[in-house]
């Protein structure tokens, strides 16, 4: 697997940059180094009842060194936290933010020009926003834009294009995008589509890819989150994994994902994350 994937399960080290802790500079020390990672994301989602919406967000944040991006980040939500494979995880103990005890670091939310994603010959230009909502620790702009899916498609090159603006000076990158986790096959399911508990696991099976994507699943009720650890079993083609079904309620709903991860760096960007995560759920009935 990729190691850029791998981080994700270290909140995205390597995508946000060194880490620190915020602190104030004294009398005759030198200018701080600015540092700014970005992390953009597209989202696509298949509920239960079969209706789908994408989204497309991006963030650019910089902070002065020695403070970590990586904590900016996740004092803003703007990171992924998975579980180690094969565990599951309660949604609480991952949940983004400052460790207890310590201030949230201030956080600028760079405003780079227009941002737009681009996918099969169509552009999605996302909107800005101008922050602080709530707080003042947060300050700056977001981008964000909820489109149509199939401007925002599986499986499709996608082109992210930033205007610039002052030391961040325009650039492009592309990226593949991964199928939507439709090929992720499952066990026991009615012809409606939803999945039968009575068994002590449930199995999963999905085509390897090259580009090393991880497959998770949220669970709800019960707020859990779980990385399936794959492996290739008797059928060569097809990456296996199983969930315990002890981690799993009477009724509920099972979302899937497929997560993509691919390095943003560009002049001005010393580090970032493009992301994809494309997921469906299904609803699920334990029954012997």
């Amino acid at each position: 697997m990729r190691s850029h994937v791998l981080a994700l399960a270290l909140a995205l080290p390597a995508a946000a940059g060194c880490s620190a802790t915020v602190s104030g500079s004294g009398a005759g020390d030198a200018e701080p180094r600015l540092l700014t990672s970005a992390v953009v994301v597209v989202e696509r989602m298949v509920d239960a009842a079969g209706s789908s919406h994408a989204e497309a967000s991006a963030r650019f944040v910089r902070v002065a060194a020695p403070t970590s991006t990586e904590e900016a980040l996740r004092a803003i939500g703007a990171t992924l936290t998975l579980p180690p494979a094969g565990q599951c995880v309660p949604f609480a103990s991952l949940s983004a933010g400052s460790p207890v005890g310590e201030p949230a670091p201030v956080v600028e939310l760079v405003d780079v020009g227009f941002v737009s994603v681009d996918a099969d010959g169509r552009q999605t230009r996302l909107v800005s926003r101008l922050l602080p909502d709530v707080t003042d620790v947060v300050s700056g702009v977001v981008y964000a834009k909820t489109a149509d899916p199939g401007l925002l498609p599986s499986a499709g090159l996608y082109t992210l294009r930033v205007g610039g603006r002052a030391d961040v000076p325009a650039f492009e990158v592309s990226a593949q995008a991964p199928p939507d986790p439709a090929d992720v096959s499952l066990d026991a399911t009615d012809p409606d589509g939803t999945l039968v508990v009575n068994q002590p696991s449930i199995r999963f099976s999905w085509p390897p890819s090259v580009d090393g994507d991880l497959v998770y699943v949220d669970v709800q009720p019960g707020a859990l989150r779980c990385t399936l650890a794959g492996r290739v079993a008797t059928d060569p083609a097809l990456i296996q994994a199983s969930l315990p079904t002890a981690a799993l309620g009477d009724s509920g709903t099972l979302t899937i994902h497929r997560l993509r991860s691919e390095p943003l760096v560009s002049q001005g960007i010393e580090g970032g994350e493009l992301r994809f995560d494309f997921g469906r759920s299904l609803a699920y009935v334990r029954r012997q």
